[in-house]
């Protein structure tokens, strides 16, 4: 590779990675690095944008963060505009970034979203997506889309306030996603509520028909101790599991692997073709409407856990203590905080990630071949 082809790539991941700042507003100083997916690289094309003037450091109070200079906005304006200029314009926080760290710490946590959307493939940039709260945007797609807070409250101060940092969309799901990065995040039942109204009055006005559903990001499964035992705090200003939401999902961060979840969430027909696999090792499959446990092994109640949906982890631990005993079926990640919360005394059956993905990759193989047969007749 000669040395234009590498100034021609290294400009290219500059301008992902000043967009991706943009939109941001501030970006965690241990983010550029996921995005560009070279250590090394990073480290150059980060020099290389600081020498222009295009990016700044900004350490205070112990944390770290790039931030755009004036001529990496004026730069983007000029080329992006379209994709990022919302962002770059006015008001808005992202434009206007402030030193405080409260503040700071919320774009990072925004920007955490933006990133791990990003790097799964999903569109997050105004020109590659459908306008918000739109028919357009609500379908079955092989891409997913993410719409971060400034889209999703488009202006409105009814949900200022809400910690939500956006709304994702793929395959008729729809989910209001929050970040708690490490720790139990402050909240507030009457804003989010109203949040989840807002959302659901937006998708009525398109006919669409929501279920009310959230995801929780956290850096570890480590969070999801905290939230599973959260009784709110002191002053009952803390995130605990209540009926905000129909469904609450845990994804971690930090588990390449976790992103599965997401998929089976976002595909009805993978989802139910993986449960119905693992009914297989079941004596006896539970066929009521809303069962608790999937089925009986050699008596035992097994349960299908790796979803992670909060109010059900903790309505089979609730069963299990009742019962005395059960298995609980999850990912491989997800074992060893299970295990410490369900207790010595239940069995764990885990999952392959990597086995999963390729099972169901197999699936869709044969589902193909059998399309294309039926093609040639």
């Amino acid at each position: 590779m000669d040395k234009w082809e590498t100034l021609e790539r290294k400009e290219k991941k500059g301008d992902i990675l000043l967009k991706m700042i943009a939109i941001s507003g501030e970006m965690p100083a241990n983010l550029p690095e996921k995005i560009v997916g070279s250590k090394s690289y990073t480290a150059s094309l980060i020099t290389d944008l600081k020498k222009k003037g295009y990016l700044l450091l900004r350490y205070r109070e112990g944390l770290r963060g790039y931030v755009l200079g004036k001529k990496g906005k004026n730069y983007l304006l000029q080329d992006y505009r379209q994709e990022v200029g919302s962002y770059l314009i006015g008001a808005s926080e992202t434009n206007h970034v402030k030193s405080e760290l409260e503040k700071r710490l919320r774009l990072h946590r925004m920007s955490q979203i933006w990133g791990y959307f990003f790097m799964h493939g999903n569109l997050i940039f105004a020109t590659e997506k459908p306008k918000i709260f739109t028919q357009d945007c609500y379908g079955k797609t092989s891409l997913g889309t993410y719409y971060g807070s400034q889209e999703l409250k488009q202006g409105t101060d009814q949900v200022k306030g809400s910690r939500a940092c956006g709304l994702y969309m793929k395959n008729e799901e729809v989910f209001v996603v929050y970040n708690s990065m490490g720790n139990l995040m402050k909240w507030s039942k009457k804003m989010e509520t109203a949040m989840r109204c807002w959302v659901e009055r937006n998708l009525l006005k398109t006919g669409i028909t929501w279920q009310g559903k959230a995801i929780l990001f956290g850096d570890s499964m480590n969070l999801l101790r905290k939230i599973l035992l959260s009784s709110g705090g002191v002053k009952q200003e803390l995130f605990q599991t209540d009926d905000v939401y129909e469904q609450y999902y845990f994804v971690p961060q930090d588990k390449e692997g976790a992103y599965l979840q997401i998929e089976l969430l976002t595909d009805k027909e993978r989802s139910h073709a993986f449960s119905t696999f693992l009914e297989t090792i079941l004596d006896e499959v539970e066929r009521n409407e809303f069962p608790i446990y999937a089925g009986l092994k050699k008596g035992i109640p097994v349960y299908f856990v790796y979803e992670l949906e909060l109010r059900k982890l903790q309505m089979v631990k609730q069963d299990m203590e009742r019962r005395g005993r059960g298995m609980a079926v999850c990912f491989d990640y997800q074992q060893e905080l299970l295990k410490d919360y369900y207790g010595e005394g239940v069995e764990i059956m885990v999952l392959d990630c990597e086995k999963v993905k390729q099972y169901l990759l197999a699936m869709e193989r044969r589902q193909v071949w059998f399309l294309w047969k039926h093609y040639r007749r």
